[in-house]
């Protein structure tokens, strides 16, 4: 296959050019939709279809998007040279065609649930506000006894002890469901001791002869600590045991940072950034990551940021319609998202992470 590093920035681009079409094309085939048809739905001329289609002529972003909405993809699906993943959306919408678009039981669906079954790592940030640590457990997926379902069990680790010494565990169990249509794995877990429900959402890719090496999960739970409340966040599920017991490993560093409800736009404070580059001053000196810092420096929008407690608005002498009207407009022209999503980029990286482990040299066996 092709690669930035093995031809010139034109081959590549010829390459990755043939790749999307070829996608548009297996998609277009397998949900029968002619070039007529995409053509109308698009908006954009039959002809001009066909030399798209030919590689006669070179595609535009607000095509690409046109023919992605007509297609009704998104455009990652076809803008990825994973096939992996190409073949996975394809075969997820043959078998959702055929009414088998909730998958309860490995036995139900063999080949949605195959490489999910079996036990995980599972770790994710404490909800604790004071606290900054990084949580683990076991995550397991089995065939249910009756074969109807398959079912989930959790054993988290809590990180204290009883006064034996006895690390203190909570348990969980409930059933993992597979939605073809929404490419996503359902997992509803409950601990009847605690009375505690908890819900997680990752995404589902058909992985044919492969194993499942790692996904990134949206969680809702209850926080921890004497204020429970409805908390989001994320959490890593992965075959591969990372060592969290010390925060400076390379695993606590890379892990708490995926684990933080980050964006495609990053935003860090000056301040952050210089403390940053001090305590992290060796890595900094490494040639790439000053190649790296030249590309973000030209690219950086310098601005100043505020750090607002809304405590101290609250608390404050003030009517409580002109404090609450003030904290309204504050949220509405803050840095903050509508929503966060696990990309793909994001359990690629996770994955890339992982493999990469697996190759070092001074891994332990």
């Amino acid at each position: 296959m092709a690669t930035p590093l093995s031809c010139s920035p034109e081959e590549y681009a010829d390459y990755y050019c043939s790749t999307i079409f070829q996608n548009i094309r297996d998609i277009m085939e397998k949900k029968a939709i002619s070039q007529i048809s995409l053509a109308r739905k698009s908006g954009i001329s039959q002809p001009v279809i066909s030399k798209l289609l030919n590689g006669d002529t070179k595609a535009s972003l607000a095509q690409i998007a046109k023919i992605c909405w007509a297609l009704g993809v998104e455009p990652s699906d076809i803008l990825s040279q994973n096939q992996d993943a190409l073949q996975s959306y394809l075969l997820s919408t043959e078998l959702a065609t055929d009414n088998n678009v909730v998958c309860l039981s490995p036995a139900q669906s063999p080949t949605a649930f195959k490489g999910y079954l079996g036990q995980f790592n599972l770790y994710f940030g404490s909800t604790v506000s004071s606290e900054n640590n990084i949580l683990c457990g076991t995550l397991t997926f089995r065939e249910s006894a009756d074969h109807n379902s398959c079912s989930a069990e959790l054993l988290l680790d809590t990180g204290k002890k009883t006064a034996d010494g006895l690390p203190i565990q909570k348990h969980y169990t409930g059933t993992l469901i597979i939605s073809l249509p929404m490419s996503a794995c359902y997992c509803t877990l409950t601990s009847k001791e605690l009375g505690e429900i908890c819900f997680l959402v990752f995404n589902h890719l058909f992985l044919f002869n492969q194993t499942l090496i790692c996904r990134m999960a949206c969680a809702a739970t209850i926080s921890a600590g004497g204020n429970r409340r409805p908390t989001m966040h994320r959490l890593l599920i992965c075959r591969e045991a990372l060592d969290i017991s010390d925060p400076h490993s390379d695993d606590f560093k890379f892990l708490h940072g995926q684990l933080m409800l980050n964006s495609s736009d990053i935003h860090i404070t000056k301040t952050a950034y210089e403390e940053m580059q001090a305590a992290e001053s060796k890595q900094f000196s490494r040639p790439e990551f000053q190649a790296l810092l030249e590309e973000f420096q030209k690219g950086r929008a310098e601005d100043q940021v505020y750090s607002i407690n809304e405590d101290k608005i609250r608390n404050a002498q003030l009517p409580v319609g002109i404090k609450l009207s003030f904290l309204s407009l504050l949220r509405e022209y803050a840095i903050s998202d509508r929503y966060n999503k696990i990309s793909a980029k994001v359990d690629e990286h996770v994955y890339n992470y992982i493999k990469s482990k697996a190759r070092r040299p001074d891994k332990k066996k």
